[in-house]
């Protein structure tokens, strides 16, 4: 088979097919290509209000009306019930001993909620991606667009204009195209066929995963019913959210869909979880599980679902290219690097990715200053990932000593929910930086915060009035920025959503 088109996308995740319906609503040729095929596991699956605002956003100004009820869980039911999604209302921690079961504080000492909606309504989502992914590829197909599954590429042979050859099952593939996009995340194609240096050693976050999609996963709110403390002044239910169970040295997420199925992983240090490096995924797992036994009884019925098979595991998750983009082609964020599913930032960060390239791609198409557009998305690209693993890495760090975790991670929420406000407002256009990376005061307040965290941490496990001299100094550093009433003492952990 022998395609040509104006521009090939390699991947048909849900950033590779949504960059695919955006350029083709700009009259551009696409063609997109897969060596899989759906429906297939995918996780990467929280959504957040920023990436809902820029979902929103992107649907209205090109035109996509049938994907515009995707960007909130109650529009999403009305529209499309039979696909399945979960109800985000916020993020939850809570921090585990291991050994011991999980005991509530009156203070909420070892919890933290952080709302990011008021309502069900209005709600972030969980994407189910073997569903979410299918359902925009069936849109894209909808809309013209040539899909190529099951389609393996193997070289690159010449340029302008591309030419890369594969199979598409038994058959010789072969397509011609002006610009390519990668949008194949760790595949990596276009990075390692062009040779791009890794700069993963960069990376100051150091982390491995064991994972999969469960069904039969209990809630967790029974496990604090049965403690004096219980959950009754919680903003919103803990298990309506991005669960995050804190443990010694990591974290896990717990990510509940409306179709039975959870998606759940530990996500570890490397050097503090080295000992069990090589440890099967299915003996890990169940050591981990044993060692924090209020986790264990959440997972006591869980099994993995067919189409997720056994139990995952993986070395290392931080990868970063030395190169996002040249002339005549770009990487999608989530090729370009990889870091950690601590906040779900993964999926914002990916389309605010697609939302630029795209924007470029239509005013600058066929003109001389693309290649400018396309060497500032790259050194833009490689600015929000210095903030996001300097953040990420920090709380790593801190999950030793919860008391000064819950304040200082508030240095991340101040910059995303002033982020998101500033953008709803208008004040803050698509160009500018993800997580406020372009903004020297807030990345000089980020420094400043870090470097004193990890002053305290070199100190030892912190007393409660060191903790609370440490809320103070965070309450001080994102004053400028604290549009949600964040490291107030007298909310106790529990941030409810503000209007």
């Amino acid at each position: 088979m022998q395609l040509a088109a104006e521009i090939a996308i390699l991947g048909t995740g849900f950033g590779g097919t949504l960059t695919g319906l955006l350029l083709h609503r700009l009259g551009r040729k696409v063609v997109l290509i897969d060596r899989g095929s759906h429906p297939r596991f995918l996780i990467g699956e929280s959504s957040t209000p920023i990436a809902d605002l820029v979902w929103q956003q992107l649907c209205s100004r090109y035109q996509l009306p049938h994907l515009a009820p995707l960007a909130h869980w109650g529009s999403w039911q009305q529209t499309y019930p039979q696909l399945a999604c979960g109800l985000k209302r916020g993020f939850s921690y809570f921090r585990h001993q291991s050994h011991h079961g999980f005991t509530p504080q009156i203070d909420h000492a070892n919890e933290l909620l952080v709302a990011a909606s008021n309502r069900d309504q209005t709600a972030d989502t969980h994407w189910y991606r073997p569903a979410f992914d299918q359902f925009l590829v069936d849109q894209a197909r909808r809309e013209g667009i040539v899909v190529c599954e099951r389609t393996l590429l193997d070289s690159i042979v010449g340029r302008e204009p591309w030419r890369l050859q594969g199979r598409q099952g038994t058959e010789p593939f072969e397509i011609q195209a002006d610009f390519l996009i990668d949008a194949t995340g760790d595949g990596g194609f276009l990075p390692r066929h062009l040779h791009i240096p890794s700069l993963a050693e960069t990376l100051q976050t150091r982390s491995r995963s064991v994972f999969g999609h469960f069904t039969g996963v209990d809630c967790f709110w029974p496990e604090l019913a049965r403690q004096e403390g219980g959950f009754a002044d919680h903003p919103f239910p803990c298990d309506d959210s991005a669960l995050h169970h804190v443990i010694d040295g990591g974290w896990m997420y717990v990510l509940r869909f409306n179709n039975g199925i959870t998606s759940a992983g530990f996500l570890m240090q490397l050097e503090h979880h080295a000992s069990r490096a090589t440890w099967t995924a299915e003996a890990e797992w169940q050591w981990l599980l044993r060692r924090y036994p209020a986790i264990g009884r959440q997972f006591a019925r869980a099994q993995t679902t067919p189409l997720c098979g056994p139990l995952r595991k993986t070395g290392r998750l931080q990868r970063r290219w030395a190169q996002a983009a040249g002339g005549d082609w770009a990487l999608l964020p989530f090729t370009a690097y990889g870091l950690d599913a601590l906040h779900s930032t993964g999926n914002a960060h990916t389309l605010r990715g697609v939302e630029r390239l795209c924007d470029l791609l239509g005013s600058s198409w066929g003109q001389p200053q693309l290649a400018a557009g396309l060497a500032r998305y790259d050194s833009q690209l490689h600015r929000e990932v210095d903030l996001l693993d300097q953040v990420v890495a920090a709380c790593y760090e801190a999950f030793a000593d919860f008391q000064l975790f819950t304040s200082f991670v508030m240095i991340y929420f101040a910059g995303a929910i002033f982020s998101e406000v500033k953008r709803r407002e208008g004040t803050a256009g698509p160009q500018a930086d993800f997580l406020l990376a372009d903004q020297p005061d807030y990345r000089e307040r980020v420094d400043r915060t870090v470097a004193e965290l990890r002053r305290r941490m070199a100190e030892g496990p912190s007393t409660a009035d060191q903790a609370e001299d440490f809320r103070t100094f965070v309450a001080r550093q994102i004053e400028p920025y604290n549009l949600a009433g964040l490291c107030d003492p007298n909310r106790r952990n529990m941030y409810p959503y503000l209007d």
